[in-house]
């Protein structure tokens, strides 16, 4: 993605971006403000891994890449490059939260391609380290919650990077807006770049279409999907802090021309009607920007 225009985009939406309402102040308290927080059978990944009734290869997978850590050197007397190292991540990939494996490779910088094949990176744009847990069958029982999550890759990709984005789904509660995103973790500077990102690439309400509208918040400290737990795997990183992005089923399913299956999403990210291409290329345009001007210690206020 070419990145223009910064200093404009700043001043642009730096306002847009304050007035984004508290989760708290959408949903109460935030205790209701999403039903994807269920019960889940397995404590852990290890535990799931050693269960005999789920396999790895048929009931669930995993998929990640690491880059070789080079140097850390700047000896020259122009302005310094981005200092890369933000990995992207998708605790509950594949059948479990569609679209989200799809996001993750597409913004780590690869094709999005299934499992067996390697994927190729963009050339377009900086390549990062991912990992993916994936259900090859769409079980809620396959999902581990993020705080528990102890898959030995999952902690090395995020241990060996300064910064992590983490992929999510959710299904809002009756009466809310249908396409959310909602905006958490420990990094603050991170989720404040990604929320005035959200707002200058069109992911906002107010649109001439309400068709295009998306309601993007920033989790209130009340909110079970506020994503600020220590233990939370998108806060493991070298700095002990992420960003999390939960994303509507209704907002993932607008993205594809075909969202019923891994092949179709693939295939279909952003293709179909105008609509689709908006909120894909808004939503994979924004985090990109975010992530760029947070790894050159910029900040949206």
């Amino acid at each position: 993605m070419k990145l223009t225009s910064r200093r404009t985009l700043l001043t642009s939406v730096a306002a847009a971006a304050a007035t984004l309402p508290l989760l708290n102040d959408l949903a109460g308290n935030g205790g209701t403000a999403a039903a994807a927080t269920a019960e889940t059978e397995f404590p852990t990944n290890a535990a799931l891994y050693s269960s005999s009734q789920y396999q790895e290869g048929v009931h669930w997978m995993r998929r990640f890449r690491t880059h070789p850590q080079g140097l850390l050197l700047d000896n020259t007397s122009a302005s310094s490059g981005a200092v890369r190292g933000t990995a992207v991540i998708a605790p509950h990939g594949g059948g479990i939260e569609p679209g989200t494996s799809e996001l993750c490779l597409t913004l780590a910088g690869y094709s999005r391609v299934g499992a067996g094949t390697d994927p190729v990176a963009d050339t377009a744009v900086p390549q990062r380290d991912y990992w993916m847990f994936e259900g090859i069958a769409s079980s809620s029982s396959l999902h581990v919650t993020s705080t528990h999550c102890d898959d030995p890759a999952a902690l090395a990709v995020c241990a060996a990077n300064l910064y992590a984005v983490s992929l999510h789904g959710f299904a809002p509660d009756a009466g809310t807006p249908a396409k959310q995103i909602l905006i958490g973790g420990r990094d603050a500077r991170l989720m404040r770049n990604l929320a005035a990102a959200f707002a200058g690439h069109g992911l906002t309400t107010g649109n001439a279409d309400p068709a295009l509208d998306v309601t993007v918040t920033v989790a209130g400290v009340n909110s079970p999907l506020n994503g600020d737990d220590p233990d939370n795997i998108v806060n493991r990183t070298r700095t002990g802090a992420g960003a999390q992005l939960e994303i509507s089923t209704e907002l993932r399913r607008a993205m594809f021309g075909d969202f019923s299956s891994a092949s179709g999403r693939r295939t279909t990210a952003g293709v179909g009607s105008a609509h689709e291409a908006h909120f894909w290329n808004g939503f994979v345009d924004a985090v990109r920007e975010a992530v760029d001007r947070h790894e050159r210690g910029l900040d949206s206020l």
